[in-house]
């Protein structure tokens, strides 16, 4: 049935200016910028509605074809680097928070698992929503793994490869299981692997979108960071709702700490329970006070019950999940010369040590701030590589001059073709600091020192980078020429140059 065509979404143009992410450290002038709403309130024909909503972002592709410029889809902003923006028009998706759950009657045939699990998620719909929500579902349900942190949407966090510390799981796109992407002025495509077919043909249809079942081209398009179309929603599979028992406690920075980091084994360590694997691990060390140890930060799986004590927070309002990144900026823009005694003060102060801590994934890792402008970088090494590396962090001399932290979480391999984490396991390496030259004067060391020692290595694309097309083709080999040649299937040519930005450039991926 076609919407009502009465109704309509909301566009409103913005003129040019500058836009500036959220932890300040990218600033991006523009041509336009365009704020785009749902119609003023769902009907009975909710997929109606949404093709409202397509209909009106196919308008603003087909005016930026038409005037020959740029077009990026912007989130919550939380992207440090210039992936997420263009320097020529740019859509706010954030009020684009509609969702839907999936009935038995709307999957096909050939899907095996629990259509309960199934949310369709709007682009705009940010990771706290997605926590409230799915808890206020019949059957509460929680997000299988997500950041450190809540404030990006949930299109943004999936498309740069967002991941959280869950190493026999995987990151953010490894739940999503359907995309809905606006690829032309009149289409709009269903993506999906055809090894997992999803939805039905039927459900499909009434979205108004074209059906494509095809592994390589949605591998592709899951970490693509704005590149193949607006990204209208995603389909992910939660699972029921649980609580995380967290623990943060300083384990001497040695040879039993280091093997632990390096294969997992935890046998050499004290844990708080010695008989049971945690779900999430993290080790995050502070190089200007190794004597004291590192910060290691356990949490455990349990059964969701409602009589739980609920976590504390921090001097700061943080939750007890590890967004270090929100820590450092406390740093401030003005460093002084000694930068350790600041770091070791505010680390000592907000990066609190605690026992058993309980709440839902959405309370332990509640962010959805920041607290002064920062900057961060985030390295992936294969888990054989973990020691090597961690040697080579604390070795550099201009660590000495780092305003910042090193954290340590570990991510099964995705299979988005460039998902950073492409590690059987990856061992993902943050570097949160104050925004200062001296901070990234310590990234480019460690890039360099990396590549020096022979350690191969991946960038997170949301943040502070050293890309070049030779090093991206370093990091992902064939799986390059695999993404641009689904890019290529996906769009026209002219669609293309309108999803093409600097930052695509500048990886060689245009």
């Amino acid at each position: 049935m076609p919407p009502d065509s009465s109704r309509r979404a909301v566009v409103t143009v913005n003129p040019s200016g500058q836009w500036t992410n959220q932890h300040r450290n990218v600033v991006q002038a523009y041509d336009r910028l365009y704020d785009v709403w749902n119609p003023l309130a769902p009907t009975s024909d909710f997929l109606g509605d949404l093709q409202l909503t397509v209909a009106a972002l196919q308008g603003i592709i087909r005016d930026a074809l038409h005037d020959n410029v740029s077009l990026r889809a912007l989130g919550g902003g939380w992207s440090l680097s210039h992936a997420a923006v263009t320097d020529g028009r740019l859509v706010n998706t954030a009020p684009l928070n509609w969702y839907f759950p999936v009935a038995a009657t709307g999957v096909s045939p050939a899907y095996t698992e629990d259509p309960a699990l199934l949310m369709y998620l709007q682009c705009g719909v940010s990771v706290d929503e997605a926590n409230g929500l799915l808890f206020q579902q019949p059957r509460p349900l929680a997000l299988k793994t997500s950041g450190a942190s809540n404030g990006q949407t949930i299109a943004g966090a999936v498309s740069t490869g967002t991941h959280g510390s869950r190493f026999r799981f995987g990151a953010m796109p490894d739940y999503v299981v359907a995309l809905h992407l606006i690829t032309a002025p009149d289409r709009a495509i269903w993506l999906e692997r055809a090894s997992y077919p999803v939805l039905s043909d039927g459900l499909i249809a009434r979205l108004g979108a074209q059906l494509v079942r095809d592994d390589t081209l949605f591998n592709a398009a899951l970490v693509s960071f704005g590149s193949f179309g607006l990204v209208h929603g995603v389909m992910i599979e939660a699972e029921p709702l649980y609580l995380l028992e967290a623990s943060r406690q300083r384990l001497p920075i040695d040879d039993q700490l280091k093997r632990a980091m390096q294969t997992l084994d935890f046998s050499t360590i004290p844990m708080p329970y010695t008989d049971e694997e945690p779900l999430h691990f993290e080790v995050v060390i502070n190089p200007h006070d190794t004597g004291d140890g590192a910060y290691v930060t356990t949490m455990y799986q349990r059964p969701y019950r409602n009589d739980y004590p609920r976590p504390t927070a921090s001097p700061a309002g943080l939750g007890p999940g590890d967004d270090v990144l929100a820590v450092v900026g406390k740093l401030g823009d003005t460093l002084p010369a000694v930068v350790g005694p600041l770091v070791n003060a505010v680390i000592g102060t907000e990066y609190r040590l605690y026992a058993q801590q309980w709440g839902t994934p959405g309370e332990i890792f509640s962010s959805t701030t920041t607290l002064q402008k920062a900057m961060s970088a985030e390295i992936g090494v294969a888990l054989e590589d973990t020691a090597r590396a961690l040697d080579l962090l604390l070795a550099a001399p201009e660590a000495r001059g780092y305003a910042g932290v090193v954290a340590f979480r570990y991510v099964k391999r995705s299979q988005a073709l460039l998902a950073f984490t492409k590690f059987d396991i990856t061992c993902t390496i943050e570097l949160p600091g104050a925004y200062a030259d001296r901070t990234l004067s310590y990234y480019n060391a460690v890039w360099q020192g990396l590549e020096n020692a022979g350690i191969p290595y991946t960038l997170h694309w949301g943040q502070i980078h050293n890309f070049t097309p030779a090093r991206v083709r370093t990091m992902y080999g064939a799986a390059v020429d695999e993404w641009i040649a689904s890019r290529n299937t996906l769009l026209d040519p002219q669609v293309r140059a309108v999803f093409t930005s600097p930052f695509l450039r500048q990886c060689g991926l245009a």
